[in-house]
């Protein structure tokens, strides 16, 4: 019988044992779900404090489309600096203007193949190819300082044809034309001239602009712009 009453007793133990165990093991695993739910929370609250922080956002979106503009100049045979340079300009002139990125890229591959230094024969200059009589409007405009050869200068050479462009852009649309026609008209103008189009548009203008938006769709797939 003493027995048998010592071995109840070491069950009850083990039982009671074995039922803390349990308690102690629940809790553990609660505060440790506690803990790890709260860890996330604070993960979360401290993304997206750094995605709140002025200009976080916006210094990674330059330096992406920077290296995809890179990407599309790489194989041009432009020099790792120019390189450097006409992507940090058309980044911020396409800030400005709201002319997309590909549109300046697709420009310049048509006029110049991405050369800084190009003259054309009737002695349009720079990477964009800007008539030198355009060139002294826009640097008087611009307030650009110096001579001509400031339009080898990649910075100086895009902004100026961004302000072509935009005042382009301003004049067609004030004169009425909508996407698809005012595009077509811009381009046409900046290739050959405003007073070029004042009649419609003839062949010439229909194969630059058609060769412009084909270059426009292939770095498309390169750049999101």
């Amino acid at each position: 019988m003493p027995q048998i009453l010592f071995w109840r007793q070491s069950i009850w133990k083990k039982k009671k044992w074995v039922g803390l165990s349990l308690v102690v093991l629940a809790l553990s695993v609660l505060i440790v779900g506690i803990l790890f739910r709260q860890a996330v929370t604070d993960v979360k609250i401290n993304l997206q404090g750094m995605m709140a922080v002025p200009g976080l956002m916006g210094q990674f979106e330059y330096y992406k489309a920077k290296e995809e503009i890179y990407n599309v100049l790489r194989d041009s045979g432009i020099e790792l600096g120019d390189a450097m340079e006409v992507a940090k300009a058309v980044i911020e002139q396409s800030e400005k203007t709201q002319i997309p990125v590909t549109i300046f890229l697709a420009i310049m591959k048509k006029e110049s193949n991405f050369s800084v230094d190009a003259r054309s024969p009737v002695n349009a200059m720079g990477i964009m190819q800007i008539h030198p009589i355009t060139w002294d409007a826009y640097a008087k405009k611009l307030n650009i300082q110096g001579s001509r050869k400031k339009a080898f200068d990649p910075s100086l050479n895009i902004m100026v044809s961004a302000a072509v462009l935009s005042d382009l852009l301003d004049s067609y649309r004030k004169q009425g034309y909508r996407e698809p026609l005012l595009w077509d008209y811009v381009l046409s103008a900046y290739y050959a001239g405003a007073s070029s189009v004042r009649g419609g548009l003839n062949a010439n203008h229909r194969q630059y602009v058609k060769r412009v938006r084909k270059y426009v769709r292939e770095m498309s797939e390169t750049i999101d712009s």
